[in-house]
């Protein structure tokens, strides 16, 4: 990390670090500037307001903007006299397929939401890349040009990874870089608060959460990549291996006379910090001989392309629009559909099955899934009613000309009417008499539903 003049603020992406008599003062300067009444209302303006949740406190996203002033005083004051408490989390559950246990995600309150999010913006600052998850996307183009170096892979899953990290080896190792108290409790209640399965059936006495850390926070993924930091440093700095981790899923790449030694002394490094490997998803083997299945990708020798399960889900949810979708309401068929095809951008960031694999060369999978597209708007017999984009063209505009090209809808270029027209048109909601406001806030909240839907798409990649 780039150090600025001792005494001097500087400027790291999204959160703010100063430098003062080293690395411990980081976190002391970043906490000052960041759990200020200006920076909270603008992080709730910027990063909470079109991503609002209720938590079990109830509390609406309308309910908590009306009184957002006095809620950041309750923050700023708690957070500063160490009396800060997070609500218990509401715990929603996901399946993640036929035999396996399902996701538990935990909801906070707007409060505490809000809260999280500005704690990790300091956690980024003061560990940077170190906490932060890579995207699957770039991890797959390091992988294939990597690839050819190696004749072996082993490939690990870590089992119950979030509720197995240990939270006292886990705040013993924030304390080598953070030693501010109301730091470390603000981070110590994050994680022991528990979460209760929504709808609560019971009144039930509060208890800590005493291993694990809660799933689906803002600060969750950043305290598992400092859980791991260590491990993670260590394999990335062996110049004979080529090691690769997204959350709980590692790719080794390695040659026969480092084989047996790297995978036995992983699985050592793992179990010294709590954590255990999956038997059942274990995979190692010659290269040449067996294509690498890693986070939804299949990597060859000769294509990358996208596991079986993948493929035949983007097809079944795409037939389902065709099935759902009444043949009246063919404008809001179109939309949904194109939407699913080329994916879309909004608020800088990149949503859509396309964009998470932008990694593969397989042309020929494009094909299929407009021919897939074309037979179902024949079955449906609306050849002559709707204009479909293809998944061929979608993905060549993506690589050649995603700045450029109108063919990806990028939302943040749209103005008002825009939106207006959108909202009014296909989703057929009653604009009279709304103000700009409600139409940014509408539009920002139907786009949040259909940023769920397609990420329904590229689910349980591992």
């Amino acid at each position: 990390m780039e150090m600025a003049p001792k005494g001097m603020y500087h400027n790291f992406a999204d959160s703010f670090v100063c430098v003062v008599r080293g690395v411990i003062m980081q976190a002391s300067c970043a906490w000052k500037k960041l759990f200020t009444k200006k920076h909270l209302m603008e992080h709730y303006e910027e990063k909470i307001k079109y991503r609002p949740s209720v938590g079990l406190d109830k509390v609406s996203p309308k309910k908590f903007e009306a009184a957002l002033k006095e809620n950041v005083d309750i923050i700023i004051r708690k957070v500063k006299n160490g009396s800060y408490h997070f609500t218990r989390y509401k715990q929603l559950l996901f399946t993640k397929g036929a035999g396996k246990p399902p996701r538990q995600v935990c909801v906070p309150t707007l409060r505490d939401k809000l809260t999280a999010s500005v704690l990790n913006e300091l956690l980024v600052g003061v560990y940077g890349d170190e906490c932060k998850t890579r995207l699957p996307q770039l991890i797959i183009d390091d992988i294939t040009k990597e690839i050819r170096k190696y004749k072996y892979f082993i490939k690990l899953d870590m089992k119950s990874f979030y509720g197995s990290i240990n939270q006292d080896k886990l705040i013993k190792i924030i304390r080598k870089r953070i030693r501010k108290a109301e730091i470390i409790s603000l981070i110590e209640n994050s994680i022991k608060t528990e979460a209760l399965a929504y709808p609560v059936k019971e009144k039930m006495k509060e208890k800590e959460r005493s291993i694990g850390i809660p799933e689906g926070l803002s600060i969750s993924n950043a305290l598992a990549n400092i859980y791991m930091s260590n491990v993670d440093q260590k394999y990335r700095n062996m110049d004979f291996i080529s090691y690769y981790r997204y959350v709980d899923d590692i790719l080794i790449l390695v040659n026969e006379d480092n084989f047996s030694y790297v995978e036995g002394e992983f699985v050592k490094d793992i179990k010294a910090l709590g954590l255990q490997v999956s038997d059942n998803k274990k995979d190692k083997g010659l290269i040449r001989d067996s294509a690498i299945e890693y986070l939804g990708y299949v990597i060859s020798d000769d294509k990358v392309t996208v596991r079986e399960s993948s493929r035949l889900k983007i097809e079944q949810s795409i037939e389902e629009l065709f099935r759902t979708i009444k043949k009246d309401n063919i404008g809001y068929l179109q939309w949904k559909l194109n939407l699913k095809i080329t994916g879309f951008v909004l608020n800088k960031h990149k949503y859509g099955w396309l964009f998470f694999y932008s990694q593969i060369t397989d042309e020929s999978l494009l094909f299929h899934l407009d021919d897939v597209v074309k037979k179902l708007v024949k079955r449906y017999n609306i050849e002559d009613k709707i204009k479909v984009k293809r998944f061929v063209r979608s993905f060549w505009e993506m690589h050649m000309a995603l700045h450029d090209t109108k063919y990806i809808p990028n939302l943040d270029n749209l103005n008002l009417e825009d939106k207006k027209k959108i909202l009014s048109d296909i989703y057929q909601i009653d604009l009279s008499s709304k103000d700009a406001k409600f139409i940014e806030m509408q539009f920002q909240k139907i786009m949040k539903r259909e940023i769920r839907n397609i990420e329904r798409d590229i689910e349980n990649i591992s």
